[in-house]
C-alpha cells in the first residue's frame, strides 16, 4: 500500500490520568460507514411490534400451483407475531382430514396493498434449516402487460435451500443477461439484513449493507431483458419441497422463519450533494489479481453519511467514456483509459468527505493499490488515498486522526508486572516505532515504571495505565504492542483506545497479548 503519513513533528509521552472514558463511535465510523443513500427515502416499514398481522400492509398467501405455493395456507398454525417478530412456519399437517396435504407453510405478500417501481428493500431475518426447507424474500411483477411468468419479471433477494451455508440472489425474465444469479456465504441461523437496491438501469443485491451482486440493463433492452420498469410487490415465504429444493424430511420439522423488520425506501432520481469546492476526481487502477482489466462498476460520493451515486455505463456523461473502457469494460462499467486512469469532471464543485468505489468481483479478484484524489481545478490534486478493493471500498478524503493513545494493562499470567516493550503506529503498511526505555522522553519516567519496568520498557503507572500524547493529531490505522515474553506468559485483557482531545476516547479494543498484537 502507498498511503502517506501525516508528518510527525514531535512526540510527547506522559503518564495517564483517570478521566472516565466515553464511547464515541462516530470518531471511528463517520468517515467509513455510509448510513443511507440519497437515492432512497424510507416511506414504508413494518417492525411487527403488534400482536397481529397488519392487514393494511400484508395478506396471507393461500395454496396455488407453483412449487412454492404447494403447502401455503392462511391457517393460524403457521403464523405468529410475538416479541417484535413475524414467524412463518413450516410444519407437518396435524389434521389431514380437514386439509389432505401433508405439510403446511406460511407466507405473506403486499400484492394489491403496496406495489412499487424502483427503490430499496431491506429485510432483517433468520431461518431454520431442514431438508426440503426453502425460505425466500422476493419481488414479483404485479402486472401482466408483458405476459405471464417469467415475462413480468422476478427479483429473488434471498433464497435458502436445505442446510446450505449460502443464499441465492437471482433475476428472472424472458431473456436474461449473464450473470443473472449469484450466491453469497451466510449463517442463516442468525439475523442478517437481506436487501436490494432497484434502479432504472441496474439492480444491486446486498447482504448486511454490502453489495454482493449487480444486474444491469443492457443498452437498447426492451421488456424481454428488462421488465423491471413496472410495479412489483414483496413476498416473504416459508416454503417446503419442490423440484429445486428436493424432498422433505418430516423428522426435521417444524421450521421457523423469523422476520424482524421490513423496510421500503422510495427511489429518488438524480440527487446531488451540497455545493462545495471539489469538482474533479482522479481514479488510478492497476488491474487485479486475475488479469490486467479494471472493471469499475460504482463511483459514489458520500457527504455526512449520505450516498450520491454517479451514473455508469451508457447513462454516464461523455467524460466517463460512455462506459466503454480500453481495459475490457462494457455497459455498466466506467471507462478508464489504457493506463487504468479515469478523471471525472462533476461539472461543478460539490462537498463530499468520502468516495466509494465498486468493482466487478465474480471470482474474488482484488484490485490492488487503487488510488483516489480530488481537485477543485483539475490541476492541483489533494492527498492521494490508496486502498485495495475487492467488492467495494470507501476512500475517506479526511480520515480520522488521533493525538492520544490510552493503553491499560493488567499484569500477566506470570506476575502482576506489565512489561510493555513496543508501541508502533501503522498506517497502510508503513510503521513508526515510538521510543521506549532510555530513549523515551523524561515524561515516561525514563523507562522506569512502577510495575517493574526498566530500560527498554515503557513506564506504566501503578494501575498499569499509559496515556501517550503524540504532540499533534496523527494519521494511522493501527497500533501494534509488543511485550516481554521470556517464559510464554500472556498479558490478559490489554485495552487500547484512541482520542483526538485526550478526554473523549473511542471504542476500547481488548486482546490478550503474548508476544505482540495489532489493535484496530
Amino acid at each position: 500500500m502507498k498511503n502517506k503519513w501525516i508528518i510527525l513533528f514531535s512526540i510527547i509521552l506522559f503518564f495517564g490520568c483517570d478521566k472516565e472514558e466515553e464511547t464515541v463511535e462516530q470518531l471511528f465510523t463517520e468517515h467509513f460507514q455510509s448510513t443511507s443513500s440519497s437515492n432512497f427515502q424510507l416511506i414504508w416499514q413494518d417492525d411487527f411490534n403488534g400482536s397481529t398481522l397488519d392487514t393494511t400492509k400484508w395478506s396471507r398467501i393461500s395454496e396455488g400451483t407453483p412449487d412454492w405455493k404447494n403447502y401455503m395456507t392462511t391457517d393460524d398454525q403457521v403464523y405468529e407475531i410475538s416479541n417484535g417478530h413475524l414467524h412463518l412456519k413450516g410444519i407437518v399437517n396435524p389434521d389431514t382430514q380437514t386439509d389432505p396435504r401433508p405439510y403446511l407453510t406460511g407466507g405473506v405478500w403486499t400484492r394489491g396493498k403496496f406495489n412499487f417501481t424502483y427503490g430499496k428493500v431491506e429485510v432483517r431475518a433468520k431461518m431454520d434449516s431442514a431438508q426440503g426447507c426453502w425460505p425466500a424474500i422476493w419481488l414479483l411483477g404485479s402486472t401482466n402487460e408483458y405476459g405471464g411468468w417469467p415475462d413480468y419479471g422476478e427479483i429473488d433477494i434471498m433464497e435458502h435451500l436445505n442446510f446450505d451455508n449460502y443464499i441465492y440472489s437471482t433475476i428472472h425474465s424472458n431473456t436474461k443477461s449473464s450473470p443473472s444469479s449469484s450466491t453469497v456465504s451466510v449463517n442463516p441461523g442468525v439475523f442478517n439484513t437481506y436487501g436490494v437496491e432497484w434502479y432504472p438501469d441496474h439492480i444491486v443485491f446486498t447482504l448486511n449493507g454490502a453489495a454482493t451482486f449487480t444486474y444491469y440493463k443492457e443498452s437498447g433492452a426492451d421488456w424481454r431483458q428488462w421488465p423491471f420498469d413496472r410495479d412489483f410487490h414483496l413476498i416473504l415465504s416459508q416454503q417446503l419441497g419442490g423440484s429445486w429444493v428436493g424432498s422433505i424430511n418430516s423428522s426435521q420439522l417444524p421450521v421457523d422463519y423469523v422476520i424482524d423488520y421490513v423496510k421500503y425506501y422510495e427511489y429518488v432520481p438524480s440527487p446531488a450533494p451540497p455545493s462545495g469546492s471539489q469538482q474533479y476526481i482522479k481514479i488510478q487502477m492497476n488491474g487485479n489479481t486475475t488479469n490486467t482489466w479494471n472493471h469499475l462498476t460504482e463511483v459514489t460520493l458520500i457527504n455526512e453519511g449520505i450516498e450520491y451515486v454517479l451514473p455508469a455505463g451508457h447513462n454516464a456523461p461523455s467524460l466517463l467514456g460512455d462506459g466503454v473502457g480500453v481495459n475490457g469494460a462494457s455497459t455498466g462499467f466506467f471507462g478508464l483509459d489504457a493506463n487504468g486512469l479515469l478523471e471525472i469532471d462533476l461539472g461543478q464543485g460539490y462537498d463530499f468527505d468520502a468516495i466509494k468505489l465498486g468493482v466487478y468481483n465474480g471470482d474474488n479478484r482484488i484490485y490492488e493499490d487503487v488510488e483516489v484524489s480530488v481537485s477543485s481545478d483539475g490541476v492541483t490534486y489533494g492527498n492521494l488515498i490508496v486502498e485495495d478493493v475487492q467488492s467495494s471500498e470507501t476512500f475517506a478524503l479526511n480520515p480520522p486522526v488521533y493525538q492520544y493513545i490510552k493503553i491499560q494493562m493488567n499484569g500477566s499470567t506470570a506476575n502482576t508486572w506489565s512489561h510493555l516493550t513496543e508501541v508502533t503506529l501503522i498506517n497502510g503498511g508503513t510503521t513508526f516505532v515510538l521510543p521506549s526505555g532510555h530513549d523515551a522522553s523524561v515524561l515516561l519516567g525514563d523507562g522506569i515504571g512502577e510495575n517493574g519496568a526498566s530500560t527498554g520498557y515503557y513506564g506504566l503507572d501503578s494501575s498499569g495505565l499509559l496515556v501517550i500524547n503524540l504532540g499533534q493529531e496523527v494519521l494511522f490505522d493501527a497500533v501494534k504492542l509488543g511485550v516481554f515474553n521470556g517464559d510464554s506468559r500472556t498479558y490478559q485483557g490489554v485495552e487500547v483506545s484512541l482520542s483526538k482531545d485526550g478526554v473523549n476516547y473511542g471504542p476500547v479494543e481488548t486482546y490478550d497479548v503474548q508476544n505482540y498484537q495489532v489493535f484496530f
